[in-house]
């Protein structure tokens, strides 16, 4: 495989590709993965700069999505189902809107689009402000990273990317939702920023479906990974 992400791969059956949150890694979905597996080839890479995989450069959402499309090329991958966490829901809904035949059904799990009106606030003026101080010792390197060559000296320079990252416009808006062909479903937790910015996102997409996860704030995953699971399970059939 020529692709530069890490990749994990298991299982035979429809493809299913795995995307993971920002600054996170593909192992904090193995619970998810663990219930979604049986009769699926997993496609799980880590993204660039994050978990086992290098640093490539620039760090946004349009470029992970096109390192994914690039990847699901190389594997062959057509009409795969997409699930994705915060960051990963952003790179999946870029990735179906940008490249159509790689995607067949689409899990945005905490996503966001722009929040720029008309799509309401995910972060209070505090929030945001707050997202601009996070330093590299306050966000702790994941273990799988420390083995990769010059891990720890390059460590504060991907968090100064992360912060960039998350300060700055997704690369979508609310009006790309709707050229979107791919089936999608939106899940927030109740207690996420995001519910009312979900909302809109799914009044914007065409034939989209709703789930929103009682008693859960952003990490649905960690938080209610059963109840989400019977989710996915039933919307992927």
């Amino acid at each position: 495989m020529t692709s530069p992400l890490s990749v994990d791969m298991a299982g035979d059956g429809p493809d299913l590709v795995l995307l993971h949150g920002g600054a996170g890694s593909r192992d904090e979905l193995d619970a998810l993965r663990a219930a979604l597996a049986p009769g699926r080839r997993v496609i799980a890479p880590d993204q660039r700069a994050h978990g086992r995989s290098p640093d490539l450069g620039e760090l946004s959402y349009p470029i992970m999505a096109a390192d994914t499309a690039a990847l699901l090329d190389e594997l062959g991958v057509r009409e795969a189902d997409l699930v994705g966490f915060s960051d990963g829901g952003i790179v999946a809904l870029l990735t179906a809107r940008d490249r159509p035949d790689l995607v067949g059904r689409v899990v945005a799990i905490g996503a966001n689009v722009s929040w720029a009106p008309p799509a309401p606030a995910i972060y209070t003026a505090a929030y945001h402000a707050r997202l601009g101080t996070i330093t590299s010792a306050e966000l702790t390197m994941p273990d799988v990273r420390r083995d990769l060559p010059g891990a720890a000296d390059d460590w504060p320079g991907i968090v100064e990317k992360y912060r960039a990252l998350w300060l700055a416009e997704p690369g979508i808006s609310l009006d790309d939702l709707g050229a979107i062909h791919a089936q999608v479903l939106y899940v927030v937790g109740d207690r996420d920023t995001r519910v009312e910015h979900t909302v809109a996102m799914y009044r914007a997409t065409p034939g989209a479906e709703l789930a929103v996860v009682p008693g859960s704030g952003h990490g649905v995953p960690d938080e209610r990974p059963d109840e989400l699971a019977t989710i996915v399970r039933r919307f992927l059939g």
